[in-house]
C-alpha cells in the first residue's frame, strides 16, 4: 500500500513541475501503455526535457559520433534505460541513461555502396554512447560517456571497439546493444529499455494533429555548426524488459 505522502507526490508528478521531481519512478498506470500505446515514453519526458537531452548530447559528440541528425543513415535514435526499485513493497521502474547509436547505417556505405558515401564510418569507436540522467535539471544530460566503458566483456571483444584507426570489418556493426552492458559497471541492474525515434521534419505543431497520438513535437535542435534541425518524435519500438523483477 503506498503511504499518503508517496500518493501525493506521484499525482503531483502527473500534474504539475515535472521537472522538478524527474527522479520519481513511472507511474503504474504509465506503465502498460510503455506497451501498447500509440506514444510510449513516460511522462518524465516532456518534449522540453528530449530537446534539452538531445542538445546536450549533440553539443558534445557532434563530428566526433555523428555528423547529421534525425537520419536514419546515422544518428536518430535512443533507448532509454531503467532499472526497477522497491518502494514501501512496490516495484516501479527508474529511468536511469540513454543508450545512443550512431554512424547506424555505415556499414551500407562502407561495404555495400548502396547509401550516400558521406554516411560512412568516421570512427568504428565512437559509435555506441551513454547519457546519463539526473534529478537535477542541470545535471540532467551532462554526463556523456562512450558505451565501450560499460561493455560485458563476456558477451562481445572489446578490443572492436578500441581501436580508433582500424579498418572497420563487414561482418561487424560495432553496435553495442543494452543487452551488451555489464550491471556491475553500470551501477544498476538494467530492468528493461524502450527505444525512441527523433526524424527530420519540417511539420508545424498544428499539422502534426492528426498524428498527434503517434508522435510529438516538432522540437528544435541547434548544432555546434550552427545549423538548426526540426525533429519530429516517434515511439513505434515497445519497452523491452531484460530482467524478470
Amino acid at each position: 500500500m503506498i503511504s499518503k505522502s508517496w500518493a501525493f507526490l506521484l499525482a503531483s508528478f502527473l500534474t504539475v513541475h515535472i521537472a522538478s521531481v524527474w527522479g520519481l519512478p513511472v507511474p503504474k498506470s504509465e506503465e502498460q501503455s510503455m506497451v501498447y500505446g500509440a506514444w510510449k515514453l513516460p511522462s518524465q519526458f516532456p518534449l522540453s526535457r528530449i530537446q534539452t537531452l538531445i542538445t546536450k548530447f549533440s553539443n558534445e559528440t557532434y563530428g566526433k559520433a555523428f555528423r547529421y541528425l534525425g537520419v536514419e543513415a546515422d544518428y536518430f535514435h535512443g533507448h532509454l534505460l531503467f532499472e526497477r526499485k522497491r518502494v514501501e513493497g512496490t516495484l516501479y521502474l527508474f529511468p536511469c541513461a540513454i543508450l545512443y547509436h550512431t554512424q547506424e547505417e555505415a556499414h551500407k556505405a562502407h561495404w555495400e555502396k548502396s547509401i550516400d558515401p558521406k554516411y560512412d564510418y568516421l570512427n568504428v569507436t565512437t559509435r555506441n554512447w551513454i547519457q546519463w540522467l539526473s534529478d537535477e535539471e542541470n545535471e540532467d544530460g551532462k554526463i556523456i560517456e562512450n558505451a565501450r566503458k560499460y561493455l560485458d566483456i563476456t558477451q562481445k571483444d572489446p578490443a572492436q571497439f578500441e581501436t580508433e584507426m582500424a579498418e572497420p570489418n563487414s561482418k561487424l556493426h560495432y553496435t553495442i546493444h543494452a543487452k551488451n552492458l555489464d550491471n556491475a559497471k553500470l551501477g544498476f541492474k538494467l530492468a528493461g529499455e524502450l527505444q525512441f525515434e527523433f526524424h527530420q521534419s519540417d511539420e508545424k505543431p498544428e499539422e502534426m494533429a492528426v498524428g498527434y497520438l503517434s508522435s510529438r513535437g516538432p522540437i528544435e535542435v541547434e548544432l555546434p555548426n550552427g545549423e538548426r534541425v526540426n525533429l519530429k518524435l516517434t515511439t513505434q519500438t515497445m519497452f523491452i524488459e531484460r530482467n524478470s523483477p
